[in-house]
C-alpha cells in the first residue's frame, strides 16, 4: 500500500490543522455573497473531500439550509464549507504555503462586487450555472436519505 504524500496547513493561531493531498493544487474562488460575508473578500478554496481537520478550537455552524463550515474559535480563521448531505468538502486556500497553487475556476461570479477583480483568465459560473450543477445532486441525495435508502 502506498501512502500518499499530504500537504499540511494550520490556522493563523495554529490550533487548527489541515491535511490534504499535495497533488491538490487547483484553488477555486467563490464570489458569493455568504463567502464575501464569511471571509471580507472572495474566498479561495481548495476541493479536497478527503481532508483530515483536526484541532481543539474548531467550532462548526449551519450557514445555510444545505452547507456548513468551520472555523477556529481562537483566531476567527475560516477553515472549511462542506455540504451537509454529500462528501464535498472545501478547505481555504490561505491555511497552506502557496507555492504551486493555480487559479482554476470562479464561481458566483454574477455575485462579485465591481470594486475588485481577478487578472487571471479562468472558468467563471453563474449564480444559476452552479446552482444547476449541484441542486439534482443535492435533492437526490435527500430524496434518498428521506426514503431511507442512505444514511
Amino acid at each position: 500500500m502506498t501512502v500518499a504524500k499530504m500537504r499540511r496547513g494550520q490556522c493563523l493561531c495554529g490550533r487548527v490543522s489541515v491535511a490534504i493531498p499535495a497533488s491538490k493544487v487547483e484553488v477555486g474562488v467563490c464570489h458569493c455573497d455568504t463567502c464575501r460575508q464569511w471571509c471580507s473578500g472572495p474566498w479561495m478554496a481548495i476541493q479536497s473531500p478527503e481532508a483530515t481537520i483536526e484541532g481543539e478550537t474548531l467550532e462548526v455552524f449551519r450557514s445555510s439550509a444545505f452547507a456548513e463550515r468551520g472555523f477556529c474559535a481562537r483566531c476567527g480563521s475560516a477553515i472549511f464549507h462542506r455540504l451537509q448531505d454529500g462528501p464535498e468538502l472545501a478547505v481555504s486556500a490561505g491555511l497552506f504555503k502557496p507555492d504551486d497553487f493555480s487559479l482554476s475556476f470562479q464561481i458566483c461570479n454574477d455575485r462579485k462586487p465591481a470594486f475588485y477583480s481577478i487578472s487571471e483568465e479562468t472558468p467563471v459560473m453563474t449564480s444559476r450555472q452552479l446552482a444547476l450543477r449541484w441542486v439534482p445532486k443535492l435533492l437526490g441525495r435527500r430524496l434518498l436519505k428521506i426514503a431511507g435508502l442512505r444514511d
